[in-house]
């Protein structure tokens, strides 16, 4: 019992797993459920070729995929439903009874409407994107239907000739149903094969239904024959009398509205977008850094060089002056070299100064350049925040 219970779980859990994931296979067909409006997959796989169509009856369909997958000439069908040809209306057969003008025909029914597409929001995390037409049309309305024919005069002996019935109105047009609102916000998942920009393989066609036909008029009936009577009269005489007019055609029936085409929206996630922004100005933060690190190692090796060069210098001067000093040289010659000592020295100091100098000013263009770059990336992440918790209320 125990391990009935056991592979009774496994076999449930892998189920729940299944529902979670939706993979129709290349050239195959699959049909959502009629009772659900709102699905999240873990994983949407859609082959080469395949066709996913939405029920007519959902009206609107929330879709999240978290791992998309979608090969080439994939559809998404959502239209409304054609609308019904009205029929037609009735013919009067035969001919009106004695002395009668014939009926009128009947009159066509109007076509009905077309359903309204239904509507999509999806929001996917792409991972692979071939092409993908998504079809949200609306229905076509529905043809009006052809008038009847009018009825024969009936036979006249004792009175005149009568008319025939009038012809019976078409039925109007049914209207094209409203195309639906499309809204696909995509994330490109790290690793995505997308190879160009999304909206350029994905085909969103969301136009109203076409309106339906006018349906036409009926024909009016015949009137009565004309013939020759018997005079009642001492002779007898024959007369003929002419026939009955044939009856009015109906009117034509009025053609259906086309139906409203929908708005159709396909972008980039907000915080996908400004993630891409981040790492964009980041990588920029980061070469800047660099290049100014590199800069201030520049200045700083030419302040040790100098100062090694001031040393050397003055290393030689003392050399020299000790020099002139060991062979008795003249107090004027010591005073000079003393001299020239004290103003290499000053040179020196006074380019080791601008050098310091020079360097303590690139490491405050570079602390202000750093500190102006955090703050518009302070400032492009409250952006962020602030966009995605106005969407959240929405």
């Amino acid at each position: 019992m125990t391990r009935i219970l056991i592979s009774l779980l496994v076999l449930m859990s892998g189920m729940v797993h299944a529902e979670n994931v939706l993979h129709v296979k290349a050239g195959k067909t699959v049909e959502l459920e009629t009772d659900q409006s709102v699905l999240s997959y873990d994983r949407l796989i859609l082959e080469d070729d395949a066709v996913l169509r939405i029920p007519a009856q959902l009206k609107q369909l929330q879709l999240e995929a978290a791992w998309v997958e979608i090969g080439n000439n994939v559809k998404i069908l959502a239209q409304g439903e054609d609308g019904v040809s009205g029929a037609a209306g009735e013919n009067r057969e035969g001919q009106a009874e004695e002395c009668k003008a014939g009926k009128r025909g009947g009159d066509g029914e109007h076509g009905t409407p077309g359903g309204e597409a239904v509507s999509l929001v999806m929001a996917l995390g792409i991972v692979k994107l071939g092409s993908l037409t998504v079809n949200s049309r609306g229905g076509s309305g529905g043809n009006g239907g052809a008038g009847g024919q009018g009825q024969q005069g009936g036979p006249f002996d004792k009175c005149n000739a009568q008319p025939g019935g009038d012809g019976g109105a078409g039925g109007d047009g049914g209207d094209g149903g409203n195309g639906g609102q499309v809204s696909i916000t995509y994330r490109l998942v790290p690793g995505n094969t997308v190879s160009q920009p999304v909206n350029k393989l994905v085909v969103i066609q969301n136009g109203g239904g076409q309106g339906g036909e006018p349906g036409p008029a009926g024909q009016g009936g015949e009137g009565t024959e004309g013939k020759y009577i018997n005079m009642r009269t001492l002779t007898g005489n024959r007369k003929w009398m002419g026939g009955g007019d044939t009856g009015q055609p109906g009117n034509v029936g009025k053609p259906g509205r086309d139906g409203v085409k929908g708005q159709a929206l396909v972008q980039q996630d907000l915080r996908d977008r400004m993630d891409a922004v981040i790492q964009t100005q980041s990588a920029q933060v980061a070469a800047l850094k660099d290049q100014l690190v590199a800069k201030l190692a520049e200045e700083k090796r030419q302040v040790e060089d100098a100062a090694k060069q001031a040393i050397s210098s003055l290393e030689l001067q003392v050399t020299a002056l000790q020099s002139n000093m060991d062979t008795a040289a003249s107090q004027t010659t010591v005073d000079q070299s003393i001299t020239d000592i004290q103003s290499k020295m000053a040179q020196q100091s006074k380019r080791l100064d601008e050098l310091s100098a020079k360097l303590e000013q690139s490491m405050q263009d570079m602390q202000s350049q750093l500190k102006a770059l955090s703050q518009q990336m302070d400032s492009l992440d409250a952006r962020v925040n602030s966009s995605s918790a106005s969407a959240g209320n929405q």
